[in-house]
């Protein structure tokens, strides 16, 4: 069995439908041996990639498909986060993200404190995008480590993942949030050939090695597909001098756990 848990429907157009789009996720994934995923909508409505609303409809009769709910504390308030509630309570989604980096706010923000507490309420993860962009690399001081151990530190029940790793600065995102149990990590980007020539290869796996030694169960494999493939993603948690009851953890059993998914009666060989 294989759990993306970073993923999001390949771009739509006035051609193509988000119908279309999940239709090619699917068959991508059978493509690559890939059994489960997680679907992040767009936190901005009428997205080429999907709302939330939107992605409600289609993740609807396909037991492959998981869902995050996503927020916009700069533009969606209460009303919105009882939304988010109502669809926890439903186990209609299986965790929050939020784009710090992509939207200008820290995720120190005082107006994501009813997110915070909800989600620790209700042990539904807290999924923070970090990382810089090439072409806009100050967009990483909103999502810079520092931040996100604050907020660990005063919900300490709240299961937090971090996407993407921080990445140039996976070292640094290590050494900061390593003493705290309820900070972990997926995987996603960290294949992708962009980030790969700015972070290093050698780096990426050996802070993926060091994080597992500390605790296997703190890494869940994610790619970012579309804008990355499930193969070279696998490609690199293959390249990982790793047992196999740790790789399998990587690849779907730590995700059961954190986001509760309800999978586990499966055939772990699968």
């Amino acid at each position: 069995m294989i759990i993306d848990s970073h993923t999001h429907f390949p771009e739509s157009s006035a051609q193509r439908r988000l119908e279309q789009s999940k239709a090619q996720m699917l068959s991508d994934m059978a493509r690559s041996g890939v059994s489960h995923a997680i679907i992040i909508p767009d936190n901005l409505l009428n997205s080429t990639i999907g709302d939330l609303p939107a992605c409600l409809e289609l993740v609807k009769g396909t037991p492959e498909l998981f869902l995050m709910g996503t927020i916009d504390i700069q533009t969606q308030g209460q009303d919105w986060v009882a939304y988010l509630e109502e669809l926890m309570i439903g186990r209609r989604i299986v965790a929050v993200k939020i784009f710090p980096g992509h939207d200008p706010i820290y995720p120190t923000d005082r107006r994501l404190s009813p997110v915070y507490a909800m989600c620790q309420k209700h042990s539904v993860p807290m999924v923070i995008h970090t990382g810089c962009s090439t072409r806009h690399p100050e967009v990483a001081q909103y999502n810079d480590p520092k931040h996100i151990v604050q907020v660990a530190q005063e919900y300490p029940q709240l299961k937090i993942v971090i996407a993407h790793y921080f990445f140039p600065e996976v070292d640094y995102c290590y050494e900061t949030t390593r003493l705290y149990p309820n900070i972990c990590f997926d995987t996603s980007g960290l294949a992708d050939a962009e980030v790969v020539a700015a972070t290093g290869a050698q780096r990426i796996r050996a802070v993926l090695l060091k994080t597992l030694q500390d605790d296997p169960r703190k890494v869940v494999f994610g790619t970012d597909y579309a804008m990355c493939t499930f193969d070279e993603h696998l490609r690199l948690i293959d390249s990982l001098p790793i047992t196999e009851e740790v790789r399998q953890g990587i690849l779907w059993r730590n995700a059961v756990g954190l986001f509760g998914l309800p999978v586990g009666g499966m055939d772990e060989n699968a």
